[in-house]
């Protein structure tokens, strides 16, 4: 028991003398742990946003039927590849093909009229117009006697009787002719006129045929564009009705019409132009970046969790839409400013030293020298070296300070 109390004595003298030894000598040196060097490279600055991929407008169509009736096939289903034109579903046209047929034996009835029209009242027309000019014959002769009995009574040759039923029979004749004429013209008024009526006819009965025509298209659903089928929301053997709102039956995405939206902070819109590079990645594909360019920024701010945002529009082509779905997250930075191949250092060299922003530079002797250096663009791995550091020299990027903890990076 003694030894124990003895052993734990000495024990604690001796680490009573480590800590006071430790803390009456101090280190005077800088420790370096971790080097690189200064280098010409490129220095960008970019905001670290996020965004969402979206389909772009009228690349996403909700296919709809306008027709009712009692789906008859369903022909795609959810991931099958469509083309623009390409039959979806049909639906049954039993009743609207029967209106059709009756819609077209009434149209060619009424052609037929039409045609009956254009055929007989000619041959009408140029009987009366013979008849009228019979009549005019006749007339001609009747007044021409009349002059003549007219010249025989005044030379005593027939009688005064004889005259009177000549001038009679003239007037008769006459008014034959304007009989013959008014008929002559009343069958071409009447032609006119049955004409535009047999027209109208015609006309109406193929807009009415048209138009079945139409509602008989209606229930043949087809794809006006061409995608990937993104949802199914009807089956065969499903009564679908028409109404003010149209039914919903096949959604079709095109995967290479594809936008990002991008929520800009309201703190940094103002670096943010249209037309500047945009890098983001995707948490589907780790390690591919893929890029775009800024289209538009929206005017209009957006509030979500109480932080006002704008939205930038960002364009993505075909190819690397072909990767990418509707709805993915995005992690995102936006080229600001970038210069390319001027001196740089990595940000770690940048320590805080009593409030001072210092570089330890290794020095060729051994030693450790401190640089205050002008720098220009400042990037998220590295500062752009204007003054005060050159090419090649050796920047501490973890350093340990006499009796400090190691020097802060910037």
């Amino acid at each position: 028991m003694k030894k124990t109390i003895a052993l734990i004595l000495v024990l604690g003298a001796l680490g009573g003398a480590l800590w006071w030894w430790k803390a009456t000598h101090k280190k005077t040196e800088i420790r370096i742990l971790a080097t690189e060097k200064v280098e010409r490279g490129t220095v960008r600055k970019v905001l670290e946003e996020t965004g969402i991929i979206k389909s772009q407008v009228g690349g996403i169509v909700k296919i709809g039927a306008r027709a009712t009736g009692v789906i008859d096939r369903m022909l795609v289903k959810v991931g099958d590849r469509v083309e623009a034109g390409q039959l979806v579903a049909t639906i049954d046209s039993r009743e609207l093909v029967a209106q059709a047929d009756e819609a077209r034996a009434r149209l060619a009835s009424l052609r037929a009229e039409r045609e009956r029209i254009a055929r007989v009242y000619p041959l009408r027309i140029a009987e009366t117009e013979a008849e009228r000019e019979l009549a005019t014959a006749r007339a001609d002769y009747s007044q021409n006697n009349y002059q003549r009995q007219q010249r025989l009574v005044a030379e005593r040759v027939i009688s005064q009787d004889e005259l009177e039923r000549a001038r009679q029979q003239a007037e008769i004749d006459g008014g034959q002719v304007r009989s013959r004429q008014a008929a002559h013209e009343r069958e071409q008024q009447e032609f006119a006129q049955e004409t535009r009526k047999a027209e109208l006819a015609v006309s109406q009965a193929e807009a009415a045929l048209a138009a079945l025509e139409i509602r008989i298209s209606y229930t043949a659903v087809k794809s006006p564009l061409s995608g990937v089928v993104s949802q199914v929301t009807a089956q065969e053997g499903e009564t679908i009705v028409a109404g003010l709102q149209v039914a919903n039956l096949v959604t079709v995405i095109d995967p290479t019409r594809l936008e990002m939206w991008v929520y800009v902070d309201e703190t940094d819109v103002g670096l943010a132009q249209p037309g500047q590079l945009v890098e983001f990645k995707v948490d589907a594909y780790p390690d591919r970046t893929f890029e775009g360019h800024v289209a538009t920024i929206y005017p209009e701010p957006e509030i979500r969790d109480n932080i006002v945002y704008y939205r930038a529009l960002v364009k993505i082509d075909s190819e690397q839409a072909l990767l990418l779905r509707p709805e993915m997250t995005t992690q995102v930075r936006i080229v600001v400013e970038e210069k390319q191949d001027v001196p740089r250092l990595p940000n770690a060299a940048l320590k805080w030293v009593n409030g001072e922003q210092i570089v330890f530079v290794k020095q060729a002797a051994g030693g450790v020298g401190q640089v205050r250096p002008k720098l220009g663009l400042a990037g998220l791995g590295h500062t752009e070296v204007i003054e005060g550091l050159s090419e090649g020299d050796v920047v501490a990027t973890r350093v340990e300070l006499p009796d400090q903890a190691p020097a802060k990076r910037k």
